[in-house]
């Protein structure tokens, strides 16, 4: 009976052991120092309009009161380390808190926000990051289909605009889409457009880059890829 008991207390703490919310609140000081690292994710968690007036560099964007923000957030690299912020430090609290109980494990949240970063006179970047929702972002599996039967290399790119890993692939996309425009056609699919993606090719992260050699899956990767590795794969 004492064993049954103690199985019991056992596996129950060890739930509440996986349930618990573990982050790192930051100062602007610390914040500074560590954004400056290539290896980071900086997570913007406020609304568009909140975005038009001004974010931090190098930032990725998902509103926190979006009801995609879980199944977005889900896509996030989870061995990377997260840095949140909002206007304030509220709404982005209350994200880290909910992204710990999803496993991020390494996830930080700004104190005091963007208003404090703007007056504490850090860089920040004023322009408009989104487009509207154009009918030629919304493809069909039918038409994607067909362009891995015609052609014989297919590099099909997944990404989301709010992604900001996605847009520092894009040069380097657009290098290989030119200069192996012979041999390889590039197919750009947005994930928020066509939400049949993530399951139909199995999204894990984003960006995520899957290659297609006679219509035969050949090779994935997600996140920033070299140029070298993408032409040694795709040669």
């Amino acid at each position: 009976m004492r064993i049954i008991v103690f199985l019991v207390i056992f596996l129950f703490s060890a739930c509440l052991q996986n349930n618990s919310v573990v982050y790192k609140n930051i100062n602007l000081d610390e914040a500074n120092i560590l954004l400056a690292s290539e290896d980071v994710i900086i997570l913007d968690v406020r609304t568009k309009n909140e975005i038009s007036k001004g974010y931090i560099p190098s930032a990725t964007f998902i509103d926190f009161y979006s009801k995609e923000f879980d199944s977005k957030v889900s896509l996030i690299n989870k061995d990377k380390a997260v840095y949140v912020y909002c206007k304030s430090g509220s709404r982005s609290l209350k994200a880290v808190e909910k992204m710990s109980k999803m496993g991020f494990v390494d996830v930080y949240n700004l104190d005091g926000g963007f208003m404090s970063w703007k007056e504490a006179n850090l860089p920040y970047n004023i322009d408009s990051l989104f487009n509207y929702k154009s009918l030629d972002n919304i493809l069909t599996q039918n038409y994607i289909d067909s362009i891995l039967i015609v052609n014989t290399n297919v590099l099909i790119c997944i990404s989301t605009q709010w992604c900001m890993p996605c847009r520092k692939m894009e040069p380097i996309i657009n290098k290989l889409e030119i200069e192996l425009n012979d041999k390889l056609f590039v197919l750009r699919l947005d994930a928020d457009d066509n939400p049949f993606l993530t399951k139909q090719y199995n999204v894990l992260a984003i960006p995520t880059y899957v290659l297609y050699k006679n219509n035969l899956e050949v090779w994935r990767k997600n996140g920033i890829i070299a140029y070298s590795e993408l032409v040694r794969n795709i040669n």
